[in-house]
């Protein structure tokens, strides 16, 4: 073998040991610990502090620790949950200080280019969200099926929205699809950023606002009973947005053994149920988007 060649192969061995060495599983393999981050306040997919961390998508999460140790065949593995914040969400993955954001998140392209992410977790989508006392005529422009009914300005329709107070999650798909149609369709509307689904529900029932954006599944498992009798879930979907668990990127041995921990989790027969605890029913709808976005073996 020539130096040159030589030369290449020492590079090329160089390599592969650093990247095996800096690979996710490695880490968690020579530290026996695993790290979650999430958003202590995303109630019903992650919520609590310290140990006890409650939620589905911390369920799913759970079980990807399991698979993990049984992929190591590791005697014991510590979870630790790292707690975040809107300002270092996505950065605990993408900057190292987290394995797994346990919080779904939608894999936006913007977002891709510093994280990877697991098959989808849960079907998103957002939702207009009213009083029970909202006008009809409110509820027939917010139902309305764009691809058969076009709302031009200087019309009624558009003249109602224009009166209409909005609400959205801040940094959320929500708050960014109606900024987009008020800038789009130069809307005069009041529009409010809140911090989480509680204070959108909060600012719905003082009538702060009219009408709050938001995700069904979640914002029904937000509410309590009382509530939800005063306020109604409109049916028409406006987004759809699979939801996700960021990973680093770049680490396709880690990924598929989260998507290997998602699989066997969806085609448990506690899955069903482990739903229903989150966001009290699983219906054909959630049924057939599993089905569709679980892999064969």
């Amino acid at each position: 073998m020539n130096k040159k060649h030589l030369g290449a192969v020492l590079l090329a061995a160089c390599i592969s040991g650093t990247a095996l060495a800096g690979g996710t599983l490695d880490q968690i393999r020579d530290s026996g610990h695993i790290r979650f981050a999430y958003l202590p306040n995303a109630k019903p997919f992650t919520s609590g502090a310290g140990g006890a961390v409650d939620g589905y998508s911390a369920d799913l999460c759970k079980r990807v620790a399991d698979q993990v140790k049984s992929s190591l065949g590791l005697q014991q593995l510590t979870v630790d949950w790292v707690e975040v914040n809107a300002g270092n969400v996505f950065s605990s993955v993408s900057g190292g200080q987290a394995d797994v954001l346990c919080t779904p998140s939608n894999a936006t392209l913007e977002r891709r280019k510093s994280l990877s992410y697991s098959l989808p977790v849960f079907a998103a989508g957002v939702r207009a969200v009213v009083r029970s006392d909202a006008p009809m005529a409110l509820r027939d422009v917010l139902e309305a099926n764009p691809a058969t009914r076009n709302v031009w300005r200087g019309s009624p329709a558009m003249n109602l929205i224009e009166k209409t107070r909005f609400a959205a999650v801040t940094n959320t798909s929500s708050e960014r699809w109606l900024q987009s149609k008020v800038k789009g369709l130069k809307l005069n509307t009041t529009t409010k950023s809140v911090p989480n689904y509680q204070a959108g529900i909060q600012a719905l029932v003082n009538r702060d606002v009219d009408v709050f954006l938001a995700e069904r599944d979640v914002v029904l498992a937000a509410m309590d009973p009382k509530t939800q009798s005063g306020l109604l879930v409109l049916n028409r979907q406006i987004t759809n947005e699979p939801l996700s668990l960021a990973l680093p990127r770049n680490d396709e041995d880690f990924r598929l053994v989260v998507d290997t921990a998602l699989t066997a989790a969806y085609n448990s027969n506690e899955f069903s149920s482990m739903y229903v605890k989150y966001f009290g029913k699983y219906d054909d709808a959630s049924r057939n988007f599993f089905a569709w976005v679980t892999p064969a073996d």
